[in-house]
């Protein structure tokens, strides 16, 4: 699999707009351009692309391939109100809902209060208008500990549950384990809305030995959902690493048209 800098051809020293030690490692932030010469801002996290955004008059379009594909939940549910995104970066997702979806309140956990003031600083949450900041809560806390506590009270009525929510928390290529267990998958539906849907992105490959962070995943959420399909950013390579968005839901939906079941994948 290509690395997020030869996808998007990016010198090898860019010049820091930014740079200071985080709860994750060396956090740089920097501007690049990509393979058509659009220019980004990346939020580079001990060496890894956490987030990026456009500049210019696209800051609030969606950069990385994946986020595009979280919308199709969106889709399948377009009523939605409320959406949890766990793990803020530099809040690229959740701009785009906050600019694209006005009906939609959102939360957003991200653990490190460094990571927080970058984005506020460099990735444009000012040119978010007076609504969209209303409609915006940034919340920092570790996100397990959150779910567990907002399900107990959407539980008892104290707090609405959510239509979405959003897994784009990561520790190397794997969403955060915790979360991705039957009790953290259990907690999630409890926050959810019974026709409530949950999304993540899983680096892995379709098949061999190297699918087995995407079969883990789709195990666990097919022990708490009712239904679970696989959305593949690409299947020309089956056996390399690359994203998958995967939904569960246990509500009325049909699957959408582009997904795979585990089945079809061979992964349950």
């Amino acid at each position: 699999m290509l690395s997020f800098s030869e996808l998007f051809g990016l010198a090898e020293d860019p010049a820091n707009l930014a740079e200071l030690p985080t709860m994750f490692g060396r956090t740089q932030v920097y501007d690049a351009e990509d393979d058509d010469g659009t220019l980004l801002r990346v939020l580079d996290v001990d060496g890894s692309w956490q987030s990026a955004s456009y500049l210019g008059e696209r800051w609030s379009e969606l950069a990385f391939g994946y986020h595009r594909v979280f919308n199709v939940a969106l889709s399948m549910n377009p009523r939605a109100t409320r959406a949890l995104v766990l793990g803020g970066g530099a809040f690229s997702y959740p701009k785009y809902l906050l600019t694209h979806q006005p009906q939609l309140h959102v939360d957003v956990v991200e653990i490190d209060p460094a990571i927080i003031a970058l984005a506020q600083q460099w990735f444009f949450l000012d040119r978010l208008s007076p609504a969209e900041r209303m409609r915006l809560n940034a919340i920092c806390e570790d996100a397990p500990t959150y779910l567990a506590s907002y399900a107990e009270r959407a539980e008892t009525g104290d707090a609405p549950r959510y239509d979405l929510i959003v897994n784009d928390l990561f520790a190397a290529e794997m969403p955060t384990a915790a979360l991705m267990k039957p009790a953290g998958l259990a907690q999630a539906k409890r926050a959810l809305e019974p026709d409530g849907i949950y999304v993540a992105n899983v680096v892995s490959a379709l098949k061999g030995k190297r699918a087995k962070p995407l079969r883990e995943v789709v195990g666990a959420l097919m022990s708490t959902f009712s239904d679970v399909r696989v959305i593949p950013l690409s299947t020309d390579e089956p056996r390399v690493p690359d994203n998958n968005v995967v939904l569960a839901w246990s509500g009325p939906y049909a699957a959408p048209g582009s997904s795979f079941s585990p089945e079809e994948l061979a992964l349950a």
